[in-house]
């Protein structure tokens, strides 16, 4: 019996099972972001002056995330952009629930902005 459980414990402390770790952007409240792409209506990429990829999820959707020409990050007291953060996009303020190290976001496709 032990050994039919094991592999089921061994294949959940594999690496690929374990939740990214939180982080949080530094120097957005300073120097801003370099980049960023909505990802989806709660879900966008930020690229921090550290050159590094973000992947940022918000505690439910917002509206006006895709559409938007441009972001205002709203950080902790050390400028930083972490889970405690808020994004204003268009007006709709958004408060940020995850902030992770991610890859560079998928290409975009041809004839899409």
């Amino acid at each position: 019996m032990l050994f039919a459980i094991l592999p089921a414990l061994m294949a959940a402390a594999t690496p690929s099972a374990i939740a990214p770790k939180e982080t949080a952007i530094p120097f957005v409240g300073s120097q801003g972001v370099l980049d960023w792409r909505a990802a989806g209506d709660d879900t966008l990429y930020v690229r921090g002056y550290d050159g590094r990829w973000y992947f940022v999820r918000t505690m439910g959707p917002c509206p006006r995330l895709r559409d938007a020409l441009s972001l205002g990050f709203g950080t902790s007291a050390l400028g930083q952009l972490d889970r405690h953060g808020t994004i204003l996009a268009q007006g709709s303020l958004c408060p940020v629930d995850s902030v992770t190290l991610t890859a560079a976001p998928p290409a975009r496709k041809k004839g899409k902005p």
